[in-house]
């Protein structure tokens, strides 16, 4: 017996085995979703006359930075990629959260733009005082005017029920439309302008990395730079969306319902109060990115954000990283890059930068179909009795307790 112990214990992986093999099956799927959707972006290059290894090779340079042979400086690729970055990191986030929930956040477009309408709001209306104060200012405002537009959502769930796709895509729309009211004909409006807003304050911009003066940085000016300090916003917001789900008790209750309400109700968590304050969140987390492109990069409100998609590319970020911190971050970087380098791959290598939004779309496919794949493993074909799956045994546990529990009542009772 003492025998087959040691040989059992001998055929048994080691602990690092067993992450890195739980690590490469995390990752399998948007790995290879990427790679996928390179491959069938390659393939529509080459048949509509194009050569996918200078499209690639543009699009690096582009967004990376890296392969610039045309003579692009790649410092500034780089940071023009950081710029696209920043905004789909905390947009991701607000789509992420409600999703661990068990909601499909739709909005941070709308709630992105609330965010902007707010920040720019603080940002006029006290232009006049010190950057210590108006700076913080503004990002908060930013981040309660998504706030209050994610409860709404949050609210209409958890009171009537309202499925939150439909709620979120329809304050979409009036957040879009409430913006063209402020700034055209509204009190917003940039005097003797046109459809944009007067500017915020400078005590409330956000610094660049490179100063905007005139001195040379890597053989160019230093205002042709725009990557700011809003960088950093967003990978503590990441860090902050870690924290909160990993090491607070309402990342667990988050979680929990988002695994299963039943078992979350059972266990004496508030399945409501949790649904509003997932939704409150990740509203502050969409309108907290709207305020850093407002402070760090437009300093405005333009009719561009009518027609901003960030908010939308935010799904995709969040889907590809898994819902994770980490992966949001590195999803964003790709989808940033993407992005970034679709201007360079069009002038340099002749091929269409709507080429970025082929792959995107690919992407989502991918990710897509492989989940539509695991939500038919779960369906019973006609006439058989499903099993109970795996991610439903707590509620099924939690349902024989109840049940037991009933019948004693009714037993006592008798």
């Amino acid at each position: 017996m003492a025998a087959a112990a040691k040989r059992s214990a001998r055929r048994e992986p080691p602990q690092i085995v067993k992450s890195l093999r739980g690590a490469g099956r995390a990752l399998a799927v948007p790995i290879g979703s990427v790679l996928l959707a390179f491959a069938v972006g390659a393939v529509i290059v080459a048949v509509t006359g194009g050569d996918p290894f200078k499209a690639y090779q543009a699009l690096a340079c582009g967004g990376f930075g890296l392969f610039c042979f045309g003579g692009e400086p790649s410092v500034l690729q780089l940071a023009n990629t950081l710029v696209v970055v920043t905004p789909l990191i905390m947009a991701g986030i607000a789509v992420a959260l409600p999703f661990r929930a068990g909601m499909f956040n739709i909005g941070a477009e709308g709630q992105l733009i609330m965010g902007a309408i707010a920040a720019t709001t603080v940002g006029i209306h006290f232009a006049g005082w010190p950057a210590f104060l108006l700076l913080p200012l503004v990002l908060v405002g930013g981040a309660l005017g998504g706030a209050v537009w994610g409860g709404i959502v949050g609210v209409l769930k958890a009171v009537t029920g309202a499925h939150e796709v439909v709620t979120t895509i329809m304050l979409n729309f009036v957040a879009q439309w409430f913006l063209r009211f402020l700034i055209i004909g509204g009190p917003l409006q940039l005097p003797g302008g046109s459809s944009k807003s007067s500017p915020i304050g400078a005590s409330a911009q956000l610094a660049t990395l490179v100063p905007h003066n005139s001195q040379i940085f890597l053989g160019l000016p230093g205002a042709v730079y725009r990557a700011h300090y809003g960088l950093f916003v967003a990978l503590a917001a990441a860090a902050v969306f870690a924290f909160l789900l990993w090491r607070t008790s309402l990342g667990y209750e988050i979680r929990a319902v988002g695994q299963s309400q039943r078992a979350a109700r059972y266990g004496g968590i508030s399945v409501r109060k949790t649904l509003v304050t997932s939704m409150l969140i990740a509203g502050a987390f969409a309108g907290l990115a709207g305020a850093v492109q407002i402070a760090g990069v437009d300093h405005n409100l333009t009719d561009q954000y009518f027609t901003d998609t960030t908010g939308f590319d935010a799904i995709a970020v969040a889907l590809l990283g898994l819902n994770s911190a980490v992966g949001i971050v590195l999803s964003a970087i790709l989808f940033g890059a993407l992005h970034a380098g679709g201007s360079t791959m069009q002038s340099d290598a002749g091929v269409s930068g709507n080429l970025v939004y082929v792959l995107q779309a690919l992407i989502l496919f991918s990710i897509a179909a492989n989940f539509l794949r695991g939500l038919k493993i779960r369906l019973p074909s006609p006439g058989r009795v499903p099993d109970t799956p795996a991610a439903d045994a707590v509620s099924a546990a939690v349902a024989s307790e109840i049940e037991t529990d009933l019948a004693a009542d009714d037993k006592d009772t008798a």
